[in-house]
């Protein structure tokens, strides 16, 4: 391992710049229900360990449904680089920090998600010596319908970068050895807002009457989110059978295959005992049972874990969003005697 690898895990913090957090805020409400994600770029302080977030743009053409919610496909990645061109023309001397997605918490848990940052993540330390983790930033719209600014810097955990990085990967005893679980693929990154002269201002301009909350909507904020949150969920559960009977079907195979060695052991014993009987001075064959069969190859776990942590995000946004939305119908019902 190198002095960058092992550094990675050290602590550091992040500073998102005002303007970013009201470009989340600007996307999210755009593509709301949808999903919407992009690039971040920004500065790192290596010795003070900071990472600092200073531009964001999202991905032109977004997927707002199903599985395909973030990709760096080559035209991602040629529009992010470009983007990057155009802001080091500039003279703004940034670099890639990582990635952001407006969706509600807990949809970073994708394949996609997580290799891409794999691959980055090696870029920066091969390429850059860069010692500060690969970041990604879930910013989630449906809370704003209740006034609130929901932000979350996530970085890949130790352990799942650890279990990554060894020769056996995803095989249950790593896992067990490593403390991974779907629970623990990201870890949270302590992180701040960094306000600015030139955001107040922009505040400032912002009309405050609004004629919002005169009339009595009785439409559920979350009716959309939570209607695609459930379709998803579906989807969920359908690649997480998937990937379960993948793995009791390797069982079946294991048990049918050791049951033949079994099978084969005890009859090259027998064949010896009756050999002894001709041939006391025979000596007893080595029953290398691998020259002649071959047990199935282990299957993976790294497709059902990230699988896993997404099924488990998805079920506690429903139950999270149907008990505030039971709560506010409940309470209507009663105040209205209806």
């Amino acid at each position: 391992m190198t002095e960058e690898q092992s550094r990675i895990s050290e602590p550091f913090s992040v500073e998102i710049n005002a303007s970013v957090a009201l470009k989340l805020a600007q996307i999210g409400q755009k593509h709301y229900p949808g999903t919407s994600s992009g690039p971040l770029y920004g500065f790192d302080d290596q010795e003070e360990r900071i990472l600092n977030i200073s531009h964001i743009i999202n991905f032109p053409n977004q997927h707002t449904s199903g599985d395909d919610v973030f990709n760096t496909k080559s035209s991602n990645a040629k529009f992010q680089a470009d983007f990057q061109t155009k802001l080091n023309d500039s003279k703004i001397g940034v670099k890639l920090l990582g990635w952001f997605m407006t969706a509600t918490k807990g949809k970073q848990n994708r394949q996609t998600v997580v290799e891409s940052m794999l691959r980055l993540q090696k870029k920066m330390i091969e390429e850059e010596k860069s010692t500060l983790p690969v970041i990604f930033v879930i910013y989630d719209p449906s809370k704003s319908t209740d006034s609130l600014l929901s932000l979350q810097v996530l970085k890949l955990s130790d352990a799942f970068v650890k279990t990554w990085n060894s020769e056996a990967r995803f095989a249950a005893r790593n896992l067990i050895d490593n403390r991974l679980t779907y629970r623990n693929i990201f870890e949270e990154v302590p992180s701040k807002i960094r306000n600015s002269n030139l955001t107040d201002l922009k505040i400032q301009e912002l009309d405050v009457n609004s004629e919002y909350g005169n009339e009595l909507e009785l439409t559920s904020n979350y009716l959309k989110i939570t209607t695609q949150t459930s379709e998803q969920l579906i989807d969920a559960i359908d690649n997480f059978n998937h990937n379960l009977g993948n793995f009791n079907y390797f069982q079946r195979s294991l048990s049918r295959e050791l049951t033949k060695i079994n099978q084969w052991k005890l009859r090259a014993k027998q064949e010896h005992l009756d050999h002894l009987k001709t041939d006391p001075t025979a000596e007893e064959p080595e029953l290398d049972w691998k020259e002649h069969y071959k047990l199935p190859q282990v299957p993976s776990k790294y497709e059902h874990v990230v699988s896993g942590g997404l099924l488990s995000s998805l079920c506690n946004n429903v139950s999270t969003t149907g008990s505030v939305e039971h709560a506010k119908t409940t309470g209507i019902q009663k105040s209205l005697n209806l």
